[in-house]
């Protein structure tokens, strides 16, 4: 029986693999996404990965990954630009060529390259960089990939690292090799964990992923909304929003997925009692382009029909202390400025009076959302969720919340002096001893002083910030009381 076993496991693979025998162990395969996960801390980060674009040259093949958006340096006397930078570079560089013979050269923008020789003959080195890294082939064996027989090739470079392809898919472990040819490109160890398309593997990202509901769930979200009716007078309402899963459907082809759930509000306005809508029942409807989560992760989007350059920055997905550990996706909209000699700057897109930041968990959906602008700062966070015996944060009951008054009144929250010179003070009052942290935000929304999160005690209290040196204009004081999870926002202006 174990010898039939192998040989049905040996047909298999023959006759999946006739078909894509030209593949010879290709690291990408061109038209489907690859979700690769950082081994060296188990679900740490998490990206998605997928080649852009081919072309073929002479007798090569070449296929270019999409570029990738990166932290940079804020440049000068461009109005800002350079928070975020557009690279060529992704996390095996800029592009991968295919030559005669099964050889793959993955390319950098400075022009060095990584070879692999997949189908070289067993313990025959090659010059892998021009560095000196050498590598052979140890091994090829028949196994699974995300539960599908395959054939792999194993092959060990000289710095101890291993490197595993599948002759189907591609890509199932070993380092990141872009780092080997540009330093900023991150020193990782990537294990394959889904290949979305095929419905192989545990998708951890995407819109199906981050909306991954069932009948009875529970989430309860508030969002705070700021308004600077006139200068020195702002008000303040909060809404609260409990959502109960009452059921889910996958449509026939599983491109969509259905939700009727429940929903009810209450809304505490600046004037006026506090008042709770009826329950409604209401449909939600998941594709996989819901909230553009389905873009590969370090890429900028850009969006089409406007007259400048506007997009949005995808960013990886981090596993954090905040709702039991899930993968936390953040993105955020960005507009883009000049052409450098090195790169395409971006920046945030607050300069068009408004800017977005929207933060997604695997089966939470929106954890936070915030939009700012000038004349108001509207901020949704997810207070708390059951999911199962799964709990977190606070579920707590309408009846309560309508019941009780606001943790702290707006008016104990002041900026003094307003206008500003050298310093400013925000004083505030606790009635709960907790951590409290400020920032100052210009007028693009970039945080140009902060101060950071300090225990601070109940009663009367006050924060200052150093302010010399800073230009003149508008800016927005950001208090962010950590034990209640919510952020006051004040409108502030820096004298000539």
């Amino acid at each position: 029986m174990k010898h039939l076993s192998t040989l049905i496991l040996a047909l298999a693979l023959g006759l999946g693999t006739a078909t894509v025998h030209a593949q010879n162990y290709r690291p990408f395969r061109f038209g489907i996404t690859y979700q690769l996960t950082a081994s060296s801390s188990a679900g740490d980060t998490t990206h998605l990965l997928r080649l852009a674009s081919r072309a073929v040259q002479g007798a090569d093949s070449v296929f270019l990954f999409e570029q990738r958006a990166s932290r940079g340096r804020v440049l000068p006397n461009t109005g800002g630009c350079g928070e975020y930078m557009l690279r060529a570079d992704n996390l095996f560089g800029a592009s991968v060529r295919l030559r005669p013979g099964a050889e793959y050269v993955l390319t950098a923008a400075n022009g060095r390259t990584f070879t692999l020789r997949p189908r070289a003959p067993l313990g025959q080195a090659w010059a892998a960089t021009a560095a000196g890294l050498t590598a052979q082939v140890t091994a090829r064996t028949l196994g699974t990939v995300l539960g599908r027989a395959d054939s792999l090739a194993t092959i060990a470079f000289s710095d101890g690292t291993v490197l595993t392809l599948s002759k189907q898919l591609g890509w199932v472990s070993g380092p990141a090799l872009g780092h080997y040819l540009n330093a900023r490109l991150p020193q990782s160890l990537l294990a394959l964990t889904a290949l979305p398309e095929l419905k192989l593997g545990t998708n951890h990202l995407g819109a199906f992923a981050a909306y991954d509901f069932q009948p009875g769930d529970v989430f309860l979200r508030r969002t705070t909304s700021v308004y600077f009716a006139s200068p020195g007078v702002r008000c303040v309402s909060r809404m609260w929003l409990r959502d109960s899963v009452i059921s889910r459907t996958l449509s026939a082809n599983g491109d969509t997925l259905r939700y009727q759930q429940q929903s009810r509000r209450l809304i505490r306005n600046c004037f006026g009692p506090a008042f709770l809508d009826a329950p409604v029942v209401q449909t939600l409807r998941i594709t996989q382009a819901t909230d553009r989560l389905n873009q590969s992760t370090s890429f900028w989007e850009q969006f089409t029909g406007t007259s400048i350059l506007v997009g949005r920055v995808h960013l990886p997905a981090w596993r954090t202390v905040s709702y039991n550990h899930r993968l936390i996706q953040y993105q955020l909209d960005q507009m883009q400025c000049a052409t450098t000699a090195d790169s395409v700057s971006l920046r945030d897109a607050e300069q068009m009076d408004f800017g977005y930041h929207v933060w997604t968990a695997a089966g939470l959906g929106q954890t936070r959302e915030e939009f700012l602008n000038y004349f108001s700062a509207d901020t949704t966070v997810l207070l708390g969720y059951r999911k199962g015996a799964e709990t977190w944060g606070q579920l707590t009951p309408f009846g309560t919340l309508l019941a009780a008054r606001d943790n702290r009144p707006a008016a104990t929250t002041a900026a003094f002096p307003n206008p500003f010179g050298p310093e400013l003070t925000v004083t505030f009052a606790l009635t709960n001893p907790q951590p409290v942290a400020l920032a100052l935000r210009d007028a693009l929304g970039r945080t140009v002083l902060a101060s950071p999160a300090t225990k601070q005690p109940v009663g009367a209290r006050q924060l200052s910030l150093a302010t010399a040196g800073l230009p003149a204009g508008v800016y927005s004081l950001h208090l962010h009381f950590i034990g209640e999870n919510r952020t006051e926002v004040l409108r502030v202006l820096k004298a000539e």
